[in-house]
């Protein structure tokens, strides 16, 4: 789902698309089309189920780990270009959670990571929530259909990850930037590990998130083969 400002009545179509040559229910469901993309390149099969009646799910399907039972996955995706998801997303995700069944893992999945106190709300919530910072460098591309580069990082310390730079700044190699998940959350995906893997241990600053991806691991073998 994209947030942003109504767009005026007397807006142009012009005037309604962005830096990228999509309008903002375009890049809304590219990027919706991507995150989908993403989850089933590591196993799960959700599918977009976003529109009229969603009651705030973008999307749902099963994921099975390996040597583990099924549970299930819903979804949010907030598309922005630079702004971070804050506390009051993950309190009404919260809601949404509450009317989902026992063995479902709810998962928001944001374009420009997440704030610290949108975090905290969600290390310390009753219900298994994941967040994930999943970039999307150019959905007027054909990324958003294709099968993505994932590259998966976590949150805070607790998943040991790099979260994506306060500023926004644009990043050049697209995939997952973060990947975090709360204690709710343990008895579903608790067995992943999330490592740093640089793409050149030789650039100038190790620290730049242009610089390396995050690999999923589960008994010590990658989720994905990259």
């Amino acid at each position: 789902m994209l947030l942003g400002r109504r767009i005026p009545a007397l807006a142009t179509a012009g005037s309604c698309r962005g830096r990228r040559g999509l309008s903002t229910v375009e890049a809304g469901t590219a990027y919706e089309r991507l995150v989908a993309a993403t989850f089933n390149s590591l196993g799960a099969r959700v599918e977009r189920v976003g529109g009229a009646g969603d009651c705030g799910v973008d999307l749902r399907g099963p994921w099975t780990l390996p040597n583990s039972k099924r549970f299930y996955v819903v979804g949010q995706c907030k598309y922005y270009e630079r702004k971070r998801i804050g506390p009051a997303i993950v309190r009404e995700w919260e809601g949404v959670m509450s009317r989902q069944d026992y063995d479902t893992v709810g998962v928001v999945v944001a374009s420009s990571g997440f704030t610290a106190d949108g975090v905290k709300v969600a290390m310390s919530s009753a219900y298994p929530m994941a967040l994930v910072t999943l970039v999307a460098d150019n959905l007027a591309g054909d990324h958003a259909s294709q099968s993505p580069q994932v590259h998966p990082p976590p949150l805070d310390e607790r998943s040991a990850t790099t979260e994506t730079p306060a500023t926004g700044s644009a990043i050049g190699r697209q995939g997952i930037r973060g990947f975090i998940w709360n204690k709710a959350a343990d008895p579903f995906i608790g067995r992943l590990v999330v490592t740093k893997k640089h793409y050149d241990v030789h650039v100038y600053d190790l620290d730049d998130p242009a610089e390396f991806t995050i690999q999923l691991l589960w008994d010590g073998k990658p989720l994905l083969e990259q």
